[in-house]
């Protein structure tokens, strides 16, 4: 990322978030998620890529930790916290930040979770409603993409604070294992893999 002008590489480890020179190593900050946010100590699966807004880092991770949500300084060399709750623990599949709000799926347990809406500036929560499982989300052209882990559910769902608003829904045929394979958008086309095939739908003229 950039702010103000002071580039920084963004690192989630098991135990912390971290602001890291690109030039020579610095490390700018540390902010500790074990202690005060749900963090279990040790190993564990922090997959999902912060996201980054005026200055302000949202940071995820699942089982049941806070997402937190930190403030820079000025120059960049230092990050509090502005605000934190369990609202939007994403396990997997990331985040879309679109007008204010943030959407994705929580934790409810490795085997389940809701949708949800969530405001970016205070944390409160919007919507948050049950569609087949947690999964991961995607954007392109106003859209969001939703696609759940369990059964591979694929959701075109129309971006709302005010409700969980889908458009259709269809279920790929092929495939064995879990949806784990995130979606990817390219060239107007929705590419899905579920094991060793690869779905390609159409999705703009």
């Amino acid at each position: 990322i950039e702010h103000n002008g002071t580039p920084m590489i963004l690192v989630t480890t098991s135990n912390d978030i971290i602001g890291v020179s690109p030039e020579n190593g610095e490390v700018f900050w540390r902010f500790d998620l074990v202690t005060d946010y749900g963090y279990r100590e040790g190993r564990r699966n922090n997959t999902n890529t912060p996201l980054f807004h005026n200055g302000e880092i949202f940071t995820t991770s699942g089982y049941d930790a806070d997402g937190v949500m930190l403030k820079l300084s000025d120059d960049g060399k230092s990050a509090d916290l502005k605000w934190h709750n369990g609202a939007l623990d994403v396990h997997h599949g990331g985040l879309v930040l679109l007008d204010g709000y943030m959407y994705g799926a929580n934790w409810v347990n490795n085997g389940n979770g809701n949708w949800v809406c969530q405001e970016w500036d205070t944390g409160k929560v919007m919507w948050e409603e049950t569609w087949h499982n947690k999964g991961s989300i995607i954007y392109a052209d106003g859209l969001l993409y939703i696609f759940e882990e369990k059964q591979g559910h694929v959701g075109l769902v129309e971006p709302s604070p005010e409700g969980f608003k889908l458009i259709s829904s269809f279920l790929p045929d092929g495939g064995s294992g879990p949806w784990w394979a995130h979606m990817s958008i390219y060239d107007k086309k929705l590419f899905i893999r579920h094991g060793t095939v690869l779905f390609v739908y159409e999705i703009g003229e």
